[in-house]
């Protein structure tokens, strides 16, 4: 594109941007301005509401946006089908780190249609339980478990996320299902009877992470459904809280990056995409938003911090690491966190 005059570059600088579909992990104020700083591409942050909500748009091509991040394990069995229905735009996979460079854990997150590449790891993370170190002692026997968020002992201090797919899959690691995405009608029936037997224990079922933050940081709830992230936001606003390593699983999550068909600006996005994972760049997601990065060279350069749980550290930890996969049978998940919600 061509400019020139006052108002001709104005209208350029205008046209520089990319619309993003992100949880807010990957879009913190500070790495924005970064990148804008760098490319003069200004990136504007869609209203993030669940993963399940980011597959709905991109399936139904009503994401109005240049690039979605969601959970891999969501997408990548829709690739195929979704590549042939012609919903997504390759990635410059030149430009891209390639499977060598990645952890040897997340090379199968690479989703590829043909020579193509659809959906590139961006970040992972995990999810357990966030609580409040001076309401719940270390010496409690739940400390380590996802019965933080169930037992009748914590009723009305605890509050679990309003998303079918994770709150679903960390009641059935609790009852003991050690691959939620497999359970059959039956066992989902079983989990949701569980949830609404316990449903007068949740305080709350946040949708956002300041909403979540917000909970722990009042003292409304002692304990959440919750990630590194808000973790962090706790401990720079002073409130004194750790993320649990729960025994039946530690669910693990990796965030996928794709470009909708409709995509306006495809060639930014891939700009962002490349930026989002220079090591630098990781390292301070890493600082800000507690996720990790993919690539190998910074897993092996990067140490552990305790204070922030598991870490780089979950992938050898012992515990059971648990894949947010999807379930084939996922509208029976939303129709039972309905019935669940209903009750």
């Amino acid at each position: 594109m061509l400019c020139s005059g006052a108002v001709g570059l104005v209208a350029c600088a205008r046209s520089r941007y990319i619309d993003v579909l992100a949880p807010p992990s990957s879009v913190r104020p500070s790495i924005l301005q970064m990148f804008e700083r760098r490319t003069g591409i200004q990136v504007r942050a869609s209203a993030w509401v669940s993963p399940t909500d980011a597959l709905g748009k991109v399936l139904s091509s009503a994401a109005r946006a240049d690039l979605v991040v969601a959970i891999v394990d969501l997408f990548e069995p829709l690739i195929p089908d979704a590549v042939a229905r012609g919903l997504l735009c390759p990635l410059q996979q030149s430009r891209l780190p390639q499977p060598a460079q990645l952890s040897a854990v997340f090379r199968e997150d690479m989703c590829f249609g043909g020579h193509e590449l659809y959906m590139l790891p961006v970040y992972w993370g995990y999810t357990s339980v966030l609580y409040n170190t001076a309401a719940i002692p270390a010496s409690d026997p739940l400390v380590d478990s996802w019965g933080l968020l169930f037992e009748d002992r914590f009723a009305g201090r605890v509050a679990l996320r309003d998303d079918p797919h994770e709150s679903l899959a960390t009641a059935a690691l609790y009852l003991g299902h050690r691959q939620p995405h497999l359970m059959d009608r039956a066992d989902l029936d079983e989990v949701k009877r569980f949830l609404i037997a316990k449903k007068r224990n949740f305080r709350a079922l946040w949708s956002n992470l300041a909403e979540a933050v917000q909970l722990m940081a009042t003292r409304e709830v002692d304990a959440i459904y919750g990630q590194p992230v808000h973790a962090q936001t706790l401990k720079l606003q002073g409130t004194a809280a750790r993320m649990n390593t729960p025994r039946e699983g530690l669910l693990l999550f990796v965030q996928g990056a794709l470009i909708p068909r409709n995509a306006r600006h495809a060639s930014f996005a891939n700009e962002w995409l490349e930026f989002l994972l220079e090591p630098g760049v990781s390292v301070k997601l890493a600082e800000e938003a507690a996720v990790l990065s993919p690539l190998e060279s910074v897993r092996r350069a990067s140490v552990a911090a305790p204070q922030a749980g598991p870490g780089y550290g979950a992938l050898s930890s012992g515990v059971p690491l648990v894949r947010l996969r999807r379930p084939a049978n996922l509208q029976e998940w939303i129709e039972a966190w309905a019935e669940f919600k209903a009750a």
